[in-house]
């Protein structure tokens, strides 16, 4: 099921600042129970993707990868013609973020690191 625009930009919202103010509770509230979080190194030579499922381990892996840390801001941009998220450390892209949905909660969240590999946000 695909979530009308609008509100895809604002579920990315919401689930941006909850993770971003270390809001467990909240975040978990916003997610599938059968959440996968994929993430891939973005490394063309060695290449590997990790994916982690349930709410819990995806609570840990989300919590540490967006929680507040000096130089780190989170956009929310376009990503694959789709809200998403850019993560910079010190004004260098280390990370895009696409979110899908099923029934209105997210249900898979793509990660793709290093994406200044990238010619255009939208080839994540």
């Amino acid at each position: 099921m695909r979530i009308a625009r609008p509100l895809h930009h604002r579920a990315v919202h919401e689930f941006r600042d909850a993770a971003e103010h270390g809001d467990a509770e909240r975040l978990a509230s916003l997610l599938d129970p059968g959440v996968a979080v994929v993430v891939d190194t973005g490394d063309r030579e060695h290449p590997a993707i990790r994916v982690v499922r349930g709410i819990h381990d995806a609570l840990v892996l989300l919590m540490h990868g967006m929680a507040a840390k000096p130089g780190l801001v989170i956009d929310e941009r376009s990503v694959n013609a789709q809200a998403g998220l850019i993560l910079n450390r010190d004004d260098e892209p280390i990370a895009a973020m696409t979110v899908d949905f099923t029934r209105g909660l997210i249900s898979m969240v793509w990660i793709r690191l290093r994406p200044e590999k990238l010619r255009h946000w939208n080839e994540v």
